[in-house]
């Protein structure tokens, strides 16, 4: 699944969108991140042009002859939305727009709330809408706690609720039909409305111990009073949030649709509202949705949810299933949670017993709880736990810690955990609570091998050295890239109790006088270049100095990008270095030429948030010349590079005099 973050930052009449970009394709780690795209942006646009779109939807909802097929203009206004929200830059397509572009597969878009009122489904990035391109759900970033509430087992009973105030037929009808259509398929379902919809009896309804619904579906007014939103109830009670905290115990029902009659905005609130308790899958409505078209729509997406498929498969197909329509209905319904989310179909038609005491299914010991415990935590900035917090975390256990230390001794262990802290330290807002902080694919794979290798040994309960072990076998993700870079291999981190299992070798570190291990000034790369070394790599001692700077630059840009190192990286290296030759050879062309790499030149410096205050005053105060800023960067004596240095065998002192006085 990839997901876009999005945050929006007033700046009095114009705002700024920050969008980060996390890939998680099966097989791979989910925590990869484009943190370089931000944008300012118009919100009188962005406003004026979701009006139109939500007046368009609600005059398509009015029937025959209100209006022209909406398609067209949903289609210019979308595309009108994704042009100003993601602009090109210096005409040139950004790496996070085109990743977004290229990407197949659920999409999950997280916004703080400022960003929440833009119609993502809706935009046209030039080839279709998201919402007809991706499986596309939205996840909202708050301050409020989340409610855990319960996964999405099996549809066993529904709560239907509609025509509270007994003024909407066509909210009766949509009642009668759902509840009929559910029944058909084995679903018990509760009938609520008319003068027995009181805010009492549902969240009574709703909060059931004895026998939880699965489903709650809601058809009728959505309403405000003092500018809190609610589901309007008979006697115009609104069940809005504070009424819905009843259910922090026992959490909201799984799915939850709501096709309100009312403004995309209170809408919104109250699928947000269901989510903070628990609701794992939500669809709301944008705007008024045509009597048929909701219904439409909704067997549509519950055909789809009970026959297996994800939440967001099941939206967006029952989409497709609806464009032709000029109603418009497709357009208007929105997915809130994750959109891989599914009814497993396994759960018996009672409450399953508790597992017994004794029973070892993904049981942890007090150790492994803790530290899973932790690393959720630490991983609420960025919202996923990935390999990174894992290595981190094993990193923290003392067992493992003085393993570790043994082999490669303290100093160079903290240079390590310094080096993979830094990596995490570019978080979000902080603002999910552990209970959904999502594991990456190569986390989970390691959980599941865990309780593998617990088993095969017979242990009743996974332990840390189990899930260390387990890290290694599954291949470490992108941490064992990041240890490669450290001089290290994932084996070294095994538990002496823990068999290790067949590891590829690492290439024999060169020995220096002194005994001190050095690294080799080599760049790795795919197995399949292996050279006549047999380790993987290719040694740059024949190479030209620019060539070989432009390599190991190229390496570090094509693992962020999980590619290999491809001519347009190699290219851009070069560029980013400020490659002579290439600058040459471009000028040859004229200012065309110039301005080419100047472009090529300028793709990759950093921005001031890039870089660290101690940094960001060496390069203040140091005058010009490589030799002045490196000493200056060695003046400081709490700085990480002196540290690491030693850790490389050298006197950072000795280094600094003879940067200072080069005779």
């Amino acid at each position: 699944m990839t997901t876009l973050d999005v945050r929006e930052l007033a700046q009095g009449l114009s705002a700024q969108y920050t969008y980060e970009l996390r890939s998680g394709e099966r097989g791979g780690d989910g925590g990869t991140r484009e943190t370089e795209y931000t944008v300012d942006v118009s919100p009188a646009l962005v406003s004026d042009w979701c009006a139109q779109m939500d007046a368009l939807l609600t005059s398509a909802a009015g029937g025959p002859g209100a209006g022209d097929d909406p398609e067209e203009r949903l289609r210019e206004l979308g595309a009108l939305l994704y042009d100003h929200l993601f602009p090109r830059v210096g005409g040139i397509l950004p790496d996070l727009v085109r990743r977004l572009r290229e990407s197949i597969g659920p999409l999950l878009v997280r916004t703080n709330e400022p960003a929440q009122a833009v119609p993502w489904e809706l935009l046209h990035d030039g080839r279709d809408f998201l919402g007809l391109k991706h499986d596309l759900g939205r996840r909202s970033v708050g301050k409020q706690q989340v409610v855990g509430g319960r996964t999405i087992d099996r549809l066993r009973r529904a709560l239907i609720v509609g025509d509270t105030l007994g003024d909407l037929d066509a909210a009766r009808e949509e009642v009668a039909r759902v509840a009929d259509w559910l029944r058909g398929r084995g679903v018990e379902c509760t009938v609520v409305r008319g003068a027995d919809a009181t805010v009492s009896s549902v969240v009574r309804e709703l909060a059931s111990d004895r026998r939880p619904y699965d489903l709650f579906h809601y058809c009728g007014h959505v309403a405000s009073s003092g500018g809190v939103a609610g589901l309007l109830m008979h006697r115009r009670e609104l069940l809005d949030q504070v009424a819905l905290q009843t259910l922090s115990t026992r959490g909201a029902p799984p799915v939850v649709f709501i096709n309100g009659c009312a403004s995309a905005g209170r809408v919104a609130s109250m699928c947000r509202a269901f989510t903070i308790m628990g609701a794992k899958t939500v669809i709301g409505t944008r705007a008024e949705v045509a009597d048929d078209g909701a219904w439409r729509f909704a067997e549509l997406f519950y055909d789809r949810l009970l026959g297996g498929e994800p939440a967001g498969a099941a939206v967006r197909g029952a989409r497709a299933g609806l464009r032709e329509r000029p109603d418009a209905a497709w357009a208007s319904f929105v997915l809130y949670g994750d959109p891989t989310a599914y009814l497993t179909g396994d759960a018996p038609p009672d409450p399953a017993p508790e597992e017994p005491p004794g029973s070892t299914r993904h049981a942890l010991t007090p150790d492994a709880l803790m530290l899973l415990t932790q690393i959720r935590a630490n991983a609420v900035p960025r919202g996923v736990v990935t390999s990174v917090d894992l290595l981190l975390g094993l990193l923290g256990l003392r067992e493992l810690r003085e393993r570790v230390t043994e082999r490669i001794g303290t100093d160079r262990f903290a240079v390590l955990v310094e080096v993979v802290g830094s990596v995490l330290d570019r978080g979000g807002d902080g603002e999910l609570p552990p209970d959904d902080v999502q594991l990456s694919d190569t986390v989970t794979r390691v959980l599941l091998e865990a309780e593998s290798v617990a088993v095969a040994g017979g242990r009743s309960a996974i332990g840390t050295a189990d899930i260390a072990a387990a890290f290694v076998t599954v291949g470490g993700g992108i941490s064992a890239q990041l240890l490669e870079l450290c001089g290290l291999s994932l084996d070294q981190l095994l538990p002496e109790a823990v068999a290790e299992p067949e590891a590829v070798a690492e290439p024999e570190a060169k020995a220096e006088p002194g005994g001190d291990e050095r690294m080799a000034d080599v760049v790795p790369l795919p197995r399949a270049a292996a050279d006549a070394n047999g380790d993987g790599r290719v040694w740059t001692d024949g190479l030209g100095a620019g060539t070989a700077a432009a390599l190991r630059l190229a390496r570090l840009l094509a693992e962020l990008k999980g590619e290999i190192i491809g001519s347009h990286t190699l290219l851009l290296a070069f560029g980013a270095l400020g490659d002579e030759t290439l600058r040459r050879g471009l000028a040859a062309q004229g200012p065309a030429g110039e301005a080419a790499f100047e472009k090529l030149a300028r793709l990759l410096v950093p921005r001031s948030r890039d870089v660290s205050p101690r940094v960001s005053g060496v390069l203040e105060r140091a005058p010009e010349g490589d030799a002045a800023v490196l000493a200056a960067l060695l003046a400081d004596h709490g700085s990480a590079a002196r540290g690491l240095l030693r850790d490389l065998g050298v006197d950072p002192d000795r280094l600094a005099e003879a940067l200072t006085d080069p005779g």
